[in-house]
């Protein structure tokens, strides 16, 4: 169809994508719940002190500061430092949801937003789609929507056992979300290795 020339066309979309919309308002709802457990974890000290990441004024260089601080305290004392580093490989994939569940109600987060994860986490399902290739709905039994807002303090709510492992002044643990070091200073390379094995059981 021909129109006059200069004379601007204004196409009426025809097809609307409420999901889009959906997932704008759940990303928003996610935000304000991640603020609000975030405030509570840190006015209640919920948390472990020595668990950095992901949390306001806790970033590596406190952790880093920390660590070298420890060690030279120990050199001071003629006594010897070993430290083991730990990766937990897939974190928010295999998070354990009645695990996390269980640790969000232990440190006394609020049980409406505990209901409010339990929902958001149990009844989901998902496909793998490539090529000309889609698999059957499969459920989805563990996992920490990685990306979501609300993934980071999740977890830390979830590994945040790992961190009171630690017993007495010559042990410590640091965490910085999914990324761990037991840390012992005692006199001598074969008593921290002990404590350190100690530490894993």
């Amino acid at each position: 169809m021909l129109r006059k020339p200069g004379k601007p066309r204004y196409d009426v979309p025809k097809a609307y994508r409420p999901v889009t919309l959906v997932n704008t308002m759940a990303k928003l709802l996610s935000s304000i719940i991640a603020e609000d457990i975030t405030h509570l974890a840190e006015k209640h000290q919920l948390l472990p002190t020595n668990h950095f990441g992901g949390r306001p004024g806790c970033n590596m260089i406190d952790l880093l500061h920390l660590l070298v601080n420890t060690i030279k305290a120990a050199w001071r004392c003629k006594q010897v430092v070993s430290a083991l580093f730990l990766n937990i490989e897939g974190a928010f994939l295999n998070a354990v949801t009645v695990c996390l569940l269980h640790n969000m109600r232990k440190r006394q987060i609020p049980e409406k937003y505990v209901i409010f994860m339990n929902n958001m986490l149990t009844g989901r399902r998902n496909r793998v789609k490539f090529n000309d290739y889609t698999s059957d709905w499969f459920n989805l039994d563990n996992g920490i929507v990685q990306g979501n807002t609300l993934s980071m303090i999740l977890y830390l709510f979830y590994n945040a056992d790992m961190l009171d492992i630690a017993r007495g002044r010559f042990e410590m643990c640091l965490g910085y979300v999914d990324d761990m070091a037991l840390v012992v200073s005692v006199g001598s390379f074969r008593d921290t290795h002990c404590m350190l094995g100690n530490m894993m059981l």
